[in-house]
């Protein structure tokens, strides 16, 4: 059986640790988490090097996670494209 969080629930456990964690901790926590699940399911198919990985990533805190693990999957071998989701605002002063 699986369970699911609701959307309060998380935000409420992720602001307690943003809170005492170092800033972008839970970030790359979260990134590595992700490669390691992706990872083992690209090895259940065959391999992470050489395996192809696109990431579709979004405006908000989990396309900066899907980015961290893209990276972390790229370091062991795999050919990683992003494709960005929401357009990208470009600020200048």
């Amino acid at each position: 059986m699986r369970r699911a969080y609701s959307v309060e629930t998380v935000r409420a456990a992720e602001a307690a640790l943003m809170q005492r964690l170092p800033e972008g901790a839970l970030m790359q926590r979260a990134a590595a988490g992700l490669a390691v699940a992706c990872g083992d399911l690209l090895r259940r198919n065959g391999r992470v090097y050489g395996s192809r990985v696109l990431l579709l990533v979004g405006s908000g805190a989990n396309g900066g996670d899907a980015l961290y693990a893209g990276a972390r999957l790229a370091r062991r071998g795999a050919g990683v494209r992003a494709l960005l989701l929401a357009p990208c605002l470009l600020y200048t002063s």
